[in-house]
């Protein structure tokens, strides 16, 4: 799967997690679903609790590259707020 991947800058000069962008899980639903494509049909892989903190490996489209903890995958830019 192909997906626009964010520069790596280094975490000393900007404070930024060391693999990425990081982004804050926000849902109304209280969890954010990680997919396993950047489609909400697609197998959900994992759930994040909101206010959890995701790293932001890239996007494609609407979509962005994740991962938190073990877990990697999707999830909607609805659902996240990138901390820059």
């Amino acid at each position: 799967m192909r997906y626009h991947t964010y520069p790596l800058p280094s975490p000393q000069l900007t404070g930024r997690h060391p693999h990425g962008t990081t982004a804050t899980a926000e849902s109304h639903s209280g969890v954010v679903s990680i997919y396993a494509k950047p489609s909400s049909h697609a197998a959900i892989v994992g759930n994040v609790p909101c206010g959890a903190q995701l790293v932001v490996l890239g996007r494609q489209a609407d979509w962005h590259a994740v991962r938190y903890g073990p877990c990697q995958g999707f999830v909607s830019g609805d659902t996240i707020v990138l901390n820059y």
